[in-house]
C-alpha cells in the first residue's frame, strides 16, 4: 500500500510540475491579439454601384482595384448604354469620387459577383467585402465584375475580401 501511495504521489507531482511549466502568457497573448483583431472597430462607408459598364476585352487583371481617374477607368470599362432612363451608365465625378472594381477571370459558368459591405478599420484600411456565386455551365463566357463609386474623403489602402 505504501508503494501505491508513493507512485500516486510521484505521478501527481509530475503532473503538477508539468502544469506549472506550461506558458500561459504566450497562449493568453496570442488570444488577446486574435481578439483585438476580431474586435477592431469598423466604420461603414457609403457607396453606390456603377451601372451599365462592361469590362473591355483588353483587360486581363487589375493591378489595383482603386481607380482614381477617368482615363484609367475608360481603359478598363466601356459604356453599356441601353434604352430608357435606367439605361444610361452611372455618372462618376472623378474630382470628388473614385471607383473600386472587382473583375473575376473569364468563365463559362454562370457567375454573379456583388458587393456586401465597404468598411474602414481603425488602421485606416478600406475593406471591400464581396460575394461570388457560381452556377451552371453556359454556352458562352463572361467576365463577372462590379464597380462601386466612393467619395474621395474616404481614403485608404484597399483590401478585397471575397466570401463564397
Amino acid at each position: 500500500m505504501n508503494n501505491k501511495i508513493n507512485i500516486f504521489t510521484l505521478v501527481s507531482a509530475i503532473i503538477l510540475f508539468a502544469a506549472c511549466q506550461s506558458n500561459p502568457k504566450s497562449s493568453d497573448s496570442n488570444n488577446q491579439q486574435h481578439v483585438s483583431v476580431e474586435n477592431q472597430q469598423k466604420t461603414d462607408i457609403i457607396f453606390s454601384i456603377a451601372k451599365n459598364y462592361f469590362v473591355k476585352n483588353t483587360v486581363n487583371i487589375l493591378d489595383n482595384p482603386k481607380i482614381e481617374t477617368s482615363e484609367k477607368f475608360n481603359d478598363i470599362f466601356g459604356m453599356a448604354t441601353t434604352m430608357g432612363n435606367e439605361g444610361k451608365p452611372t455618372e462618376i465625378d472623378f474630382t470628388k469620387q473614385y471607383v473600386i472594381a472587382v473583375i473575376l477571370p473569364e468563365t463559362d459558368l454562370q457567375t454573379t459577383v456583388e458587393p456586401v459591405s465597404l468598411q474602414k478599420n481603425e488602421a485606416g484600411e478600406i475593406i471591400l467585402t464581396y460575394k461570388s456565386m457560381v452556377g451552371q455551365k453556359q454556352s458562352f463566357t463572361t467576365r463577372p465584375n462590379f464597380a462601386i463609386i466612393v467619395d474621395k474623403t474616404e481614403n485608404g489602402r484597399i483590401t478585397l475580401n471575397e466570401i463564397k
